[in-house]
Protein backbone atom coordinates (compact mmCIF):
# COMPACT_ATOMS: atom_id res chain seq x y z
CA UNK A 1 0.00 0.00 0.00
CA UNK A 2 1.42 3.17 -1.10
CA UNK A 3 0.16 5.32 1.84
CA UNK A 4 2.03 3.22 3.87
CA UNK A 5 5.40 2.88 2.43
CA UNK A 6 8.52 2.55 3.82
CA UNK A 7 8.46 2.47 7.48
CA UNK A 8 4.66 4.31 8.03
CA UNK A 9 3.26 1.97 9.71
CA UNK A 10 5.76 1.82 12.61
CA UNK A 11 5.37 5.76 12.26
CA UNK A 12 1.96 5.89 12.86
CA UNK A 13 2.45 3.41 16.08
CA UNK A 14 5.07 5.81 17.47
CA UNK A 15 2.73 9.14 17.03
CA UNK A 16 -0.42 6.88 18.75
CA UNK A 17 1.60 6.67 21.57
CA UNK A 18 2.91 10.18 21.86
CA UNK A 19 -0.59 11.47 21.29
CA UNK A 20 -1.75 9.15 24.20
CA UNK A 21 1.17 10.66 26.76
CA UNK A 22 -0.07 14.18 26.05
CA UNK A 23 -4.16 13.35 26.81
CA UNK A 24 -6.28 11.23 28.25
CA UNK A 25 -8.20 10.82 24.55
CA UNK A 26 -7.37 7.28 23.06
CA UNK A 27 -5.84 7.29 19.54
CA UNK A 28 -7.21 4.93 16.91
CA UNK A 29 -5.28 4.70 13.83
CA UNK A 30 -7.26 2.38 10.92
CA UNK A 31 -5.77 2.41 7.34
CA UNK A 32 -8.23 0.44 4.68
CA UNK A 33 -6.53 0.79 0.92
CA UNK A 34 -10.16 0.79 -0.78
CA UNK A 35 -13.12 1.42 0.49
CA UNK A 36 -15.38 2.08 -2.34
CA UNK A 37 -17.03 0.47 -5.45
CA UNK A 38 -15.86 1.18 -8.82
CA UNK A 39 -17.05 -1.05 -11.30
CA UNK A 40 -18.30 1.73 -13.26
CA UNK A 41 -14.65 2.75 -14.56
CA UNK A 42 -13.90 -0.78 -16.03
CA UNK A 43 -17.22 -0.65 -17.45
CA UNK A 44 -16.82 2.73 -19.03
CA UNK A 45 -13.66 1.98 -20.82
CA UNK A 46 -14.00 -1.73 -21.48
CA UNK A 47 -16.94 -0.55 -23.44
CA UNK A 48 -15.27 2.29 -25.42
CA UNK A 49 -12.49 0.30 -26.00
CA UNK A 50 -15.13 -2.42 -27.24
CA UNK A 51 -16.80 -0.49 -29.34
CA UNK A 52 -13.70 1.08 -31.01
CA UNK A 53 -12.22 -1.61 -31.80
CA UNK A 54 -15.87 -3.18 -33.39
CA UNK A 55 -15.88 0.29 -35.75
CA UNK A 56 -12.08 -0.66 -36.54
CA UNK A 57 -12.87 -4.22 -37.87
CA UNK A 58 -15.86 -2.98 -39.53
CA UNK A 59 -14.40 -0.24 -41.81
CA UNK A 60 -11.00 -0.48 -41.24
CA UNK A 61 -8.76 -1.95 -44.40
CA UNK A 62 -7.61 -4.90 -45.00
CA UNK A 63 -11.26 -6.87 -44.09
CA UNK A 64 -10.99 -9.31 -41.08
CA UNK A 65 -12.79 -12.20 -40.85
CA UNK A 66 -15.64 -12.90 -39.14
CA UNK A 67 -14.28 -14.50 -35.90
CA UNK A 68 -12.37 -11.23 -35.43
CA UNK A 69 -15.53 -9.47 -35.18
CA UNK A 70 -16.43 -12.02 -32.34
CA UNK A 71 -13.13 -12.20 -30.44
CA UNK A 72 -11.23 -9.49 -30.57
CA UNK A 73 -14.13 -6.31 -28.91
CA UNK A 74 -14.24 -8.26 -26.00
CA UNK A 75 -10.22 -8.90 -25.39
CA UNK A 76 -9.58 -5.99 -25.74
CA UNK A 77 -12.81 -4.78 -23.67
CA UNK A 78 -11.53 -6.88 -21.04
CA UNK A 79 -8.25 -5.68 -21.51
CA UNK A 80 -8.74 -1.97 -21.06
CA UNK A 81 -11.03 -2.81 -18.41
CA UNK A 82 -8.62 -3.82 -16.29
CA UNK A 83 -5.82 -1.57 -16.46
CA UNK A 84 -8.52 1.23 -16.11
CA UNK A 85 -9.26 -0.33 -12.69
CA UNK A 86 -6.02 -1.11 -11.65
CA UNK A 87 -5.58 3.29 -11.91
CA UNK A 88 -6.92 4.98 -8.79
CA UNK A 89 -6.32 8.52 -9.85
CA UNK A 90 -8.66 7.70 -12.59
CA UNK A 91 -11.57 6.40 -9.99
CA UNK A 92 -11.33 9.23 -7.94
CA UNK A 93 -11.66 12.07 -11.24
CA UNK A 94 -14.59 9.65 -12.54
CA UNK A 95 -16.74 9.20 -9.01
CA UNK A 96 -18.34 12.48 -7.41
CA UNK A 97 -16.52 13.61 -4.28
CA UNK A 98 -19.71 12.96 -2.20
CA UNK A 99 -20.20 9.49 -3.01
CA UNK A 100 -16.59 8.81 -1.93
CA UNK A 101 -16.90 10.61 1.47
CA UNK A 102 -20.02 8.61 2.18
CA UNK A 103 -18.16 5.46 1.16
CA UNK A 104 -15.67 7.13 3.71
CA UNK A 105 -17.68 7.84 6.25
CA UNK A 106 -19.62 4.28 6.54
CA UNK A 107 -16.25 2.59 6.30
CA UNK A 108 -15.00 4.77 9.56
CA UNK A 109 -18.30 4.02 10.89
CA UNK A 110 -18.05 0.51 10.85
CA UNK A 111 -14.38 0.61 12.32
CA UNK A 112 -15.23 3.00 15.30
CA UNK A 113 -17.80 0.22 16.47
CA UNK A 114 -15.33 -3.01 15.46
CA UNK A 115 -12.29 -1.27 17.21
CA UNK A 116 -14.17 -0.48 20.38
CA UNK A 117 -13.42 3.35 19.84
CA UNK A 118 -16.50 3.94 21.80
CA UNK A 119 -15.97 1.03 24.98
CA UNK A 120 -13.46 3.60 26.96
CA UNK A 121 -14.31 4.17 30.49
CA UNK A 122 -14.30 7.74 29.85
CA UNK A 123 -15.95 7.91 26.74
CA UNK A 124 -12.72 9.37 24.88
CA UNK A 125 -11.72 7.48 21.85
CA UNK A 126 -10.55 9.13 19.04
CA UNK A 127 -10.79 7.39 15.46
CA UNK A 128 -8.37 8.37 12.32
CA UNK A 129 -9.87 6.33 9.55
CA UNK A 130 -7.64 7.02 6.47
CA UNK A 131 -9.14 5.33 3.02
CA UNK A 132 -6.03 5.81 0.75
CA UNK A 133 -7.44 4.75 -2.82
CA UNK A 134 -10.31 7.72 -1.88
CA UNK A 135 -7.84 9.81 -0.40
CA UNK A 136 -10.01 10.32 2.44
CA UNK A 137 -9.23 10.60 5.68
CA UNK A 138 -12.15 10.86 8.82
CA UNK A 139 -11.86 11.50 12.50
CA UNK A 140 -14.27 10.45 14.33
CA UNK A 141 -14.55 11.37 18.13
CA UNK A 142 -16.57 9.61 20.90
CA UNK A 143 -18.96 11.33 23.00
CA UNK A 144 -16.27 12.69 25.89
CA UNK A 145 -13.87 14.58 23.80
CA UNK A 146 -16.94 16.25 21.78
CA UNK A 147 -18.13 17.77 24.84
CA UNK A 148 -14.45 18.77 26.24
CA UNK A 149 -13.37 20.43 22.86
CA UNK A 150 -15.89 22.68 20.89
CA UNK A 151 -17.10 21.89 17.35
CA UNK A 152 -15.20 24.77 15.85
CA UNK A 153 -11.79 23.91 17.50
CA UNK A 154 -12.22 20.26 16.76
CA UNK A 155 -12.62 20.85 13.15
CA UNK A 156 -9.88 23.20 13.07
CA UNK A 157 -7.46 21.01 14.73
CA UNK A 158 -8.40 18.22 12.46
CA UNK A 159 -8.35 19.84 8.83
CA UNK A 160 -4.70 20.15 8.47
CA UNK A 161 -4.42 16.19 8.76
CA UNK A 162 -7.65 15.58 6.55
CA UNK A 163 -6.31 18.06 3.89
CA UNK A 164 -3.05 16.42 3.91
CA UNK A 165 -4.24 12.89 3.39
CA UNK A 166 -6.52 14.65 0.23
CA UNK A 167 -3.50 16.06 -1.56
CA UNK A 168 -2.16 12.44 -1.34
CA UNK A 169 0.20 12.65 1.33
CA UNK A 170 2.12 9.25 3.16
CA UNK A 171 1.56 7.99 6.31
CA UNK A 172 4.78 9.88 7.63
CA UNK A 173 3.89 13.15 6.25
CA UNK A 174 1.11 12.80 9.20
CA UNK A 175 3.17 12.79 11.73
CA UNK A 176 2.91 16.91 12.81
CA UNK A 177 -0.75 16.48 11.97
CA UNK A 178 -1.55 13.80 14.67
CA UNK A 179 0.69 15.57 17.15
CA UNK A 180 -1.17 19.22 16.66
CA UNK A 181 -4.47 17.02 17.50
CA UNK A 182 -3.07 15.27 20.30
CA UNK A 183 -1.99 18.66 21.75
CA UNK A 184 -5.42 19.85 21.58
CA UNK A 185 -6.84 17.32 23.24
CA UNK A 186 -4.44 17.61 26.06
CA UNK A 187 -5.40 21.28 26.34
CA UNK A 188 -8.99 19.92 27.00
CA UNK A 189 -8.33 16.47 28.52
CA UNK A 190 -5.05 16.67 29.77
CA UNK A 191 -3.55 12.78 30.61
CA UNK A 192 -4.44 11.41 34.48
CA UNK A 193 -2.47 9.78 36.74
CA UNK A 194 -4.53 6.48 36.67
CA UNK A 195 -5.57 6.67 33.17
CA UNK A 196 -4.88 3.09 31.29
CA UNK A 197 -3.98 2.11 27.45
CA UNK A 198 -7.83 0.35 27.13
CA UNK A 199 -7.42 0.18 22.59
CA UNK A 200 -3.87 -1.03 22.08
CA UNK A 201 -1.71 1.29 20.21
CA UNK A 202 -1.59 -1.46 16.85
CA UNK A 203 -2.06 0.69 13.35
CA UNK A 204 -4.61 -1.55 11.81
CA UNK A 205 -4.32 -2.84 8.40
Amino acid sequence: MSFLRGDGKAILAREIVAFEAKTAAELVIVVEPRVGHYLHVPLLFGNIAALATLAFLLYGEPAFSLHWFIVDPVVVGALVGYLASRWPALERVLTPASRRERWALRAARAAFTARGVADTRGRTGVLLHVAASERMATVLADLGVRRAISDGAWALGCAPLLAAVARGAAAAALAPYIAALGTLCGEHLPRQEDDENELGDEVDT
